[in-house]
């Protein structure tokens, strides 16, 4: 069973050193002492999101929190070849943030919210609080280094910036598949996926001009949520980080 896996603030924990003790926050101390109901001497690894990762066991608790004492500490390996972003138009209910949850687990580098033709849903300011903690707490359960990004609102246009790698729009009338475009080796992928109603015919266009390859994933529609990691989970198995 693996250990338990827990994020720092980076601010405190700038630098993590074998030896060091380091407190959880208020939160992640509950789930720690009460859900997980860990006990002293306990392994859990903790990573302050940006640039270490360590190894230890819980010391103990002062005042309700819990302090993790460091045996062992290794810089992330960073970046994490390819790095994966998605720009994804959101879907409706609760579908935005079970993709939050498995694309955090995944291990995408950032996730962007993406204003499109037939984009039906707009997150507000607090729905954005709410995303990043699912993807905290995605992070968390899966063991992942660092916590996946969640960018601003952007529209098409902004989303259709090159970013440098391999850019892709992911369209169900593609004659290629996105397992055929990748190429052999990429440092950064970055894709884009449309609303229920699919990219418009101009938008495609945009997107050709922008120099995004046009991909599908397969004969069938996928669900925006479905196919967005469905695509980053291709992505990362492409290139070794997934399968």
């Amino acid at each position: 069973m693996s250990a338990p896996h827990f994020f720092v603030d980076s601010e405190v924990h700038e630098l993590l050193q074998v030896g060091d003790r380091v407190l959880l926050s208020e939160q992640d101390s509950r789930h720690a002492l009460r859900s997980r109901r860990l006990r002293p001497g306990e392994d859990v690894t903790v990573s302050n999101g940006v640039s270490w990762l360590g190894r230890g066991w819980l010391k103990g608790e002062e005042n309700g929190v819990a302090v993790i004492e460091l045996a062992d500490v290794a810089p992330i390996d960073f970046p994490r070849h390819p790095e994966v972003n998605v720009s994804m138009a959101p879907p409706k209910g609760d579908r935005l943030a079970w993709a939050v949850q498995k694309l955090s687990e995944l291990g995408v580098h950032e996730l962007n919210l993406m204003e499109t033709e037939r984009s039906i849903r707009f997150p507000s300011a607090n729905a954005f609080a709410r995303l990043a903690v699912v993807a905290r707490e995605a992070a968390m359960q899966s063991a992942q280094p660092m916590i996946m990004d969640l960018g601003e609102w952007d529209g098409l246009r902004e989303a259709l910036t090159p970013m440098g790698g391999t850019n892709v729009m992911l369209h169900e009338t593609a004659t290629e598949r996105l397992s055929e475009i990748l190429p052999q080796d990429m440092s950064w992928v970055h894709i884009l996926v449309g609303p229920e109603g699919g990219f418009s015919d101009p938008e495609v266009s945009q997107a050709r001009a922008a120099g995004f390859r046009i991909a599908s994933l397969g004969p069938g529609i996928l669900r925006t949520e479905t196919a967005a990691v469905v695509g980053a989970a291709l992505v990362l198995a492409r290139y070794g980080r997934l399968g």
